[in-house]
């Protein structure tokens, strides 16, 4: 299995961003200030995850921001304190995020000589009518160039999505995720659009003209995104937003399908949906029943808050039902037998 890389985050919320998209208050999603990070202050912060560091490969990543509408001279300022690093094999590749019509040839030159190997693209939808609604200032035709360009130029290239953007529909959605993996990306974020206070999106939100998801509609769509993605080979690497201090306090999130453990109740859904006529025919012969899958896929067949064992145990009219830990069991894969 290949090992997944130790990432040490650096947050530039709202950097090089030339507008504001309807939805976007970064600080706010991020949890980080609008501090200024120095190349004394990126040294330390990425020596103190070092000092405690034992997975390799390291991977530093700059969030937040259009990192690539940053002058060049400022872009150098971010990336240059982590050259020793690299040097030294401490710290083995760059990552950032950016727009998609912030990628010019020159410009990726100069990042590949200074080690990044990762670009996730902010693209949000490949529908048209969405990203005008949403404030974007690109076109789908821009996202799809931007790709294809980041991918010629050797780059690992991840793909941002937001479900639940004004003007979509499951429809749209789901054209977006075809047409994403038409694109090829080595990963893909979901991010379900939620209406964050004194943003663009909650006047909308208050004047009628936006309905968010619900948190069950979230969950559907983000489960058929997931599926089609898996199918294609192309991982789904985040699942909802990251909770933080700053995105929890009351207030802050005015309406939309946010929920700390959103990942998991896609998950589990999943889960549900394969495990549940399995049951239903094992449970013909016995009342007493355990679902063997590996040790850390677990919790999201249980569900969250025990939820999916909850609605075996109620549907069925089982009188017991237990989840048991398999090592030699395929990541995936479970087995159901009788107590």
């Amino acid at each position: 299995m290949k090992c997944k890389p130790l990432i040490i985050p650096i947050f530039i919320p709202q950097k090089g961003c030339r507008h504001r998209c309807a939805y976007c208050d970064q600080p706010t999603i991020s949890g980080a200030s609008q501090a200024s990070w120095s190349p004394s202050s990126i040294r330390k912060h990425v020596g103190s995850y070092l000092d405690n560091c034992g997975r390799y490969p390291v991977q530093v990543a700059f969030y937040g921001g259009s990192f690539t509408l940053l002058p060049e001279a400022r872009q150098r300022l971010f990336l240059e304190p982590v050259q020793e690093f690299l040097k030294q094999g401490l710290v083995h590749s760059l990552r950032l995020s950016t727009r998609p019509d912030a990628i010019e040839a020159s410009n990726l030159r100069f990042l590949q000589a200074m080690g990044v190997k990762t670009i996730e693209l902010g693209a949000q939808s490949l529908c048209d009518s969405v990203l005008k609604a949403a404030a974007r200032g690109h076109s789908s035709r821009e996202v799809c160039e931007a790709a294809l360009k980041v991918q010629q130029y050797g780059f690992e290239m991840g793909l941002q999505l937001m479900p639940g953007l004004p003007r979509d529909s499951r429809k749209t959605f789901l054209q977006t995720v075809d047409k994403s993996i038409a694109l090829g990306p080595s990963f893909v974020r979901l991010y379900p659009t939620v209406v964050l206070s004194s943003t663009p999106l909650e006047h909308l939100y208050r004047k009628g003209r936006y309905k968010p998801l619900s948190l069950k509609q979230a969950v559907a769509w983000c489960k058929e995104a997931k599926q089609r993605f898996t199918t294609a080979g192309i991982p789904v690497i985040r699942i909802g937003l990251q909770p933080t201090v700053t995105l929890e306090q009351p207030g802050c999130i005015v309406a939309g399908p946010y929920h700390p453990a959103f990942g998991q109740l896609v998950h589990s859904s999943i889960w549900s949906d394969r495990i549940s006529p399995v049951l239903k025919k094992a449970s013909l012969q016995s009342q007493r029943l355990l679902i063997h899958a590996a040790p850390h896929q677990l919790a999201d067949i249980r569900g969250h808050r025990n939820d999916n064992i909850k609605g075996w145990l109620t549907e069925l009219k089982l009188t017991s039902l237990e989840t048991v830990g398999c090592s030699q069991t395929e990541v995936g894969e479970f087995r159901v037998t009788a107590h």
